[in-house]
Parts: structure tokens; sequence; C-alpha cells
């Protein structure tokens, strides 16, 4: 590189031949400390034995060994290695970032790196294992793109980091819905399979979480909502003060829920909030900074622990009907007649997904109470049968739709009181016996009626 002004092409150039030179001299010290120390390295968060994760906690310990060898008397050892080693370090040095953060001590080469609300104590030997890495990630000419990508995120000021690795996201994991690509709930949120997630959210935190039956069917049964952001590392001297990154998810996880609701009621079926993980980074990003897989705080999901995994039903698949029709009324949630039947889409969702030993009885209530929030009773007399005619004249249709709709909602009322009362008569004992399917055809017209609702506004 030349004296004077800092050139970004000529440091990435340099660091680029240079680091090549490092693989080739690391390969016989690297196995040999693998011999004396064996471990099997597996990508983070998988047990299907198939992905082999880079050693890149190995690379760090042998780079930090080589550094500081006089300090153990193992100069003559690590004599080669250091002889490639110390120019990458000296390249990476040079830039500006750095060399404003670097100690004046020759051979100290702490700093402090703070990405987002955290921070760590960080070298430029982990660095070099990080470019190490992202290199072994990328096809063709993995050290120039690793070592480009590492200059745009030492950059703070400069552009968006190549390959989107600044990109993370805000994460709600759910199940329920069985999806098998992308779809963008609005321009700042997506929905994806849980697999389509992997690169930002570990499978350690679904595990802590989620039931056996879900852990171990995860491909098909867990689902992301996820809304993006970007971030940018800060690098500081050690014991200098600095400015976390206080970027908030803003209302992000109330409107996952909302929009959630929204999908299990249009779908009819349950769809269950796991849990909330803030602040997940891109894992490449994070190798390449030479750290460990960030993520923030994560909370549970208020219905998360209600599964038995066994039996464990199989969720249907999404409709792009029914996944339209949430999206539509979410874009909506703003106004008036959305915010007027709010209360109902969350009973709704959460009646499909009660468990325990009286989820029939308390399923029969949320829809009654549902029923009732929509169509008010004039008085409080008969309130059967005013339901039964507010629902048919809502939803329309000829005499026999209407009268089946009557029945429908007298048969779910009626299930309803003997509930409510207890299995007086054999009548009531009968009824109690039909909670499922009161249950299923109230449902449905509470349903349609939710979303006529929505879209025209109340009677």
């Amino acid at each position: 590189m030349t004296t004077g002004e800092f050139s970004t092409d000529e440091w990435i150039d340099s660091l680029a031949r240079a680091l090549p030179d490092l693989a080739k001299a690391q390969g016989p010290y690297l196995r040999e400390y693998q011999v004396h120390n064996p471990r099997v390295h597996f990508e983070s968060g998988r047990r299907d034995g198939n992905l082999l994760a880079f050693p890149l906690d190995d690379l760090r310990i042998l780079y930090a060994r080589a550094h500081h060898s006089h300090a153990f008397g193992e100069d003559k050892y690590y004599t080669a290695l250091c002889a490639v080693l110390d120019p990458v370090r000296h390249i990476l040095r040079s830039h500006p970032t750095l060399a404003r953060i670097m100690s004046r001590i020759i051979g100290k080469d702490d700093f402090w790196i703070q990405i987002l609300s955290s921070g760590n104590l960080t070298s430029l030997t982990d660095l070099i294992g990080g470019l190490m890495a992202r290199a072994d990630e990328l096809p063709g000419d993995g050290f120039r793109a690793a070592t480009t990508e590492l200059n745009a995120f030492l950059d703070a000021a400069g552009e968006d980091v190549p390959g989107d690795l600044d990109v993370g996201y805000d994460v709600v994991l759910f199940h329920g819905l069985s999806l098998k690509e992308k779809f963008a709930i609005r321009d700042d949120m997506i929905i994806v399979p849980f697999k389509q997630a992997r690169t930002f959210v570990d499978e350690s935190v679904l595990e802590n979480v989620a039931s056996t039956g879900i852990k171990y069917n995860d491909r098909w049964s867990v689902g992301a909502v996820m809304k993006p952001f970007r971030w940018k590392p800060q690098f500081r001297r050690t014991g200098g003060e600095g400015s976390p990154d206080l970027y908030r998810p803003g209302s992000f996880f109330r409107e996952a829920q909302e929009f959630l609701d929204l999908l299990a009621v249009s779908h009819g079926e349950p769809v269950v909030f796991l849990v909330a993980v803030r602040h997940c980074l891109n894992r490449s990003a994070c190798r390449l900074l030479g750290q460990p897989h960030g993520r923030g705080s994560s909370y549970r999901g208020r219905s998360a622990h209600l599964f038995d995994p066994f039996p464990f039903p199989r969720p249907s698949k999404l409709l792009m009907e029914t996944f339209t029709e949430a999206r539509t009324a979410f874009e909506d949630r703003k106004s008036e007649r959305y915010r007027t039947v709010a209360p109902v889409i969350s009973r709704l969702a959460e009646a499909l997904a009660r468990d325990g030993q009286y989820a029939a009885e308390d399923k029969v209530l949320d829809l009654m109470i549902s029923l009732e929030r929509m169509f008010p009773p004039k008085d409080r007399g008969r309130i059967s049968d005013q339901l039964q005619k507010s629902v048919a004249d809502f939803l329309g249709g000829d005499d026999e739709a209407q009268s089946q709709m009557k029945e429908a909602v007298k048969h779910a009322y009626d299930v309803r009181s003997a509930i409510i009362h207890g299995p007086k008569d054999d009548k009531k004992q009968r009824l109690l016996e039909e909670k499922q399917k009161a249950f299923d055809t109230g449902f449905n017209l509470a349903r349609q009626s939710l979303f006529k609702m929505l879209r025209d506004g109340p009677p």
C-alpha cells in the first residue's frame, strides 16, 4: 500500500492478496491444533449432521496463540505462521477506522466492537478469523468479496454492505399454517417458513419455547413474521465510552400479533405466537466481524405453552385467498370499523387455540361473546332470536340459506346455555355433546360476519 491518503481500493487489494497466503500457511497448524483439541463443528442450531461449520473458534484461538507466542515461549513453533499473519494484521489496522482506535503499544490489538445494544472486546486476529470464515462461504474470490464487505462495515458513513449483511430482523415465530415460500404483508413486513429465517434465528430459540412436536417438525409447522432494519457496528478504543444503537422494534410485535390473529380467523385454524425475538442479525455478518451470532432479547407468546406434542396435528397449507383477506383487513387496521371489532378478532383467534380440560366449552363461550359484540341485542329479552335475525339479515342469501344460518346460531346459543346452566335434562345433556359442531358452524358465520364488517362496515 502507498503512504499518504488512504485508498480503499488499495487496502482491499492488499488484504485480498495476503489472505490466501495465510490460509495456506495456517493449514498444518490448524490440523495439529484440532488433533489435540477435537471438537465437532456443526452449523449453529442444526442437528441433521450435514452442515459442518467453519472452525472459526479454533482459528481465533490459533491466531491468538501465534500472536502471543513470545509470552509462552512458543516463538519458534509459530514462526512460519506469524510470518504471514503479521502482515495481514498490519494491513488490517491501517484502515482509518481501526487505526483511530488501536493502541499505540506494539502488539496490542484489542478494541471494542458495539453492535446495537451489546458489545464485545475484539482483536484484529478475531477479524482475520472472521474474514477466513466469510470467504469460506463465498464462491469465486471469496477473500476479495469478504474484504469488500468488511470495508463496508468499517465505513460507518458509507453505503449499505454488499449482500445486505447489514440487514437484521425483528422476528415473531408462530406455529400453524404450513407455508413454503415468502409472502409480503406490507413493504416492511414479510412472512416466511422458519427454514428461510434460520440465517437470522437459531433453532435454539425455537427449542426453548416450543413443544417436542414443533421442534422436530419445524420445517412445515413453524413460520416467521419478520421486519427488517439496517445496522452498523461501532468500533472504539477499549475503555472508551460509546453510544449504543438504541434502535427499537416499535409496534412491530403488537402488529405481528394482530396479523397472526387475522390469519387464524381467516383460515379458521389456530395460529399461535410462539416467541418474539429482537435484533436478529445475519449469521454471516457476525462471522465476518469475528463475533458470536447475535440476537437481542426474546419473550414467549401468550399461548406458546398450550401444545401437547402427542398427538400433534399437521397444519393446513396457507391459502392465498384467505391470506389476502387477512392482509387487506390488516392494512385497514387504523380505521374506526377495525377498532370496533378488534376485540372480536383476538377472541376468535384465541378460541381456535384453546386447550385444556374445558377447551370445548370455552370455544363456544368465546364464539357467542363475539357474536353478541358484533350484533349487540337491542333489548334483554329473546337474545337468541335477535342474534339469529341479525346474523341472517347481515349475511343475506336466499330463504334456505338464512334458515340454515338461524338454525346454526340457535344451536350454538342453546349449547352455550347448556354449558352455563349444566345438564339439567336430557336435551341439555345432548347439547353438551354437540359442542364442537356448534362451534364449527357458528365460527364460520362469525368469520364471514367479521370480514364483511371490516369490508363494508357494521349493519
